[in-house]
């Protein structure tokens, strides 16, 4: 819910007030109703805008031979709040596609995509539920009103996909789930009850003496802003888990924050994740407080019943992560190092590093691409698969605050004592992602959504604005944008 110059979310969903009382899906047509897509511009890799190789703090590292190259592409369709997932043969799925009613993917790395409506119940734009029967409308003032926080998770162990919306003044997000690349679908309305708002997914398996999954190996885990029953408001974050698969969910038991261990910690976190060993994580932002901390790393090794917290070291650069909207992310590689990422009080991105399980640290290091500034609006996001492999997705600029790029910077031995460091600009920067316009209402855009495929390729999604001048509506046209890291 953070507003910033890449967001303009209204902060009242009107004609929802009622929503809290009722079930808050509609139903999506049977099957999977699909539309083409095809790429159009950046879609081609570049070599001359190769990455760049660094060490922590920005200090440039010549090579004859980049080790790493950007590609791109446009999916075609209006988006906003974006979020990119890999599933095991390769399919890349992006969140979302026209005003969050359909994903879309790509089966051929982003030359071409297609837009899928899972099936089953879900929250869909332009639909209100404050009033019997369900009402929906096309306008897109409706649809920008209503459906929030779409976010896309796939599960590395099985790649099983998961989309779930939030839905205007809710009890209840819904929950759409694919085990098989879209052929089927399965869905629940009751995810994350109570609460509402910047709900996020993550899965692993159990930790030693925790409960067991039944018909699905891992735990799935869902945390949101609660457990108060009402559009994001908290004052807490809670976690809920189930051991179905994602078809019914229980609470874990206390909730991430508020918690006398982390003070200043409230209720807006980025994504929470799971260790190979059944460790679960939720990466903490937090406000001023009588520690001086500002960011902090729960851990629990009970499923989220009890919660245990490491205060992460940020040096003078401090933190820009605030209570509002996130603005700290983590991972943990298959070695069980934890890396931790935020927006330093310079704008910059900075990773700190525990291989201990957040006993103790390495960091803050500075790891933005040398020379670029990241841009106010979603945050910094990490992801981590093979030991020491991460990727760090950002909106950035070197000159012109108002001319707004993506950037992709990768490391293969982050865990190490001074880690390299690959970054690259994903677009022409002369043609950035977000430009000055004529007015107009931007797409909602409070975070970006960043993964490693099973391949080892580091993709993130983002928002590409189309036009400068406002549609007959209104609103700023947009399209999804992928980008990735490739070999030469």
């Amino acid at each position: 819910m953070s507003r910033s110059r890449l967001s303009r979310r209204p902060l009242v969903r009107a004609g929802l007030l009622a929503a809290a009382a009722v079930a808050v899906v509609a139903l999506a047509p049977s099957g999977i109703a699909s539309a083409p897509g095809h790429a159009s511009g950046d879609r081609l890799c570049a070599p001359s805008r190769a990455t760049v190789a660094h060490r922590p703090g920005g200090r440039i590292v010549p090579q004859r031979t980049p080790a790493r190259v950007p590609c791109a592409s446009r999916t075609g369709f209006y988006t906003g709040e974006t979020g990119i997932a890999v599933t095991g043969d390769g399919t890349v799925w992006f969140s979302a596609a026209n005003w969050e009613h359909a994903l879309v993917r790509s089966k051929d790395n982003g030359h071409s995509w297609e837009a899928l409506t899972p099936g089953g119940p879900q929250a869909m734009p332009g639909c209100y539920v404050a009033t019997s029967p369900m009402t929906c409308q096309d306008t897109e003032s409706a649809k920008n009103n209503t459906v929030a926080d779409a976010y896309l998770y796939a599960d590395p162990a099985t790649s099983k996909v998961f989309w779930s919306k939030t839905y205007g003044f809710a009890v209840c997000s819904s929950l759409s789930m694919t085990p098989d690349n879209g052929r089927s679908w399965q869905s629940t309305t009751s995810f994350g009850c109570p609460g509402g708002d910047y709900e996020k997914i993550a899965a692993g398996p159990p930790p030693p003496g925790g409960d067991q999954p039944v018909g699905y190996p891992d735990v799935v885990y869902g945390c949101t802003n609660g457990p108060a029953p009402w559009f994001v408001v908290g004052p807490g974050r809670v976690c809920y888990k189930s051991l179905d698969g994602g078809a019914s969910f229980t609470s874990t038991g206390a909730p991430v924050t508020p918690s006398p261990l982390a003070p200043g910690c409230l209720q807006f976190q980025e994504a929470q994740v799971v260790a190979r060993d059944g460790t679960l994580y939720v990466p903490l932002s937090c406000v001023d407080n009588p520690t001086g901390v500002r960011v902090r790393v729960a851990r629990s090794t009970d499923e989220g019943m009890t919660w245990s917290y490491s205060a992460v070291p940020t040096g003078e650069v401090g933190s820009k992560a605030g209570a509002i909207g996130g603005g700290v992310s983590m991972a943990v590689d298959r070695a069980g190092a934890v890396y931790v990422v935020w927006r330093g009080n310079d704008d910059r991105a900075y990773l700190a590093v525990s291989k201990d399980k957040g006993a103790t640290w390495r960091g803050p290091m500075m790891v933005s691409m040398p020379g670029v500034t990241t841009a106010l609006g979603p945050v910094p996001q990490v992801a981590a698969r093979e030991p020491g492999h991460i990727a760090i997705g950002y909106y950035g600029y070197t000159k012109d605050a108002a001319r707004i790029s993506g950037y992709l910077t990768e490391s293969f031995d982050a865990a190490a004592a001074s880690p390299l460091f690959h970054s690259a600009a994903l677009n022409d920067p002369r043609h950035p992602l977000y430009f000055p316009t004529a007015g107009g209402s931007l797409p909602r855009n409070d975070y970006l959504g960043v993964a490693i495929g099973p391949d080892g390729t580091p993709w993130v999604g983002l928002v590409a604005l189309t036009s400068a001048k406002p549609d007959a509506e209104g609103f700023i046209p947009s399209t999804g944008f992928a980008g990735r890291l490739t070999t030469p």
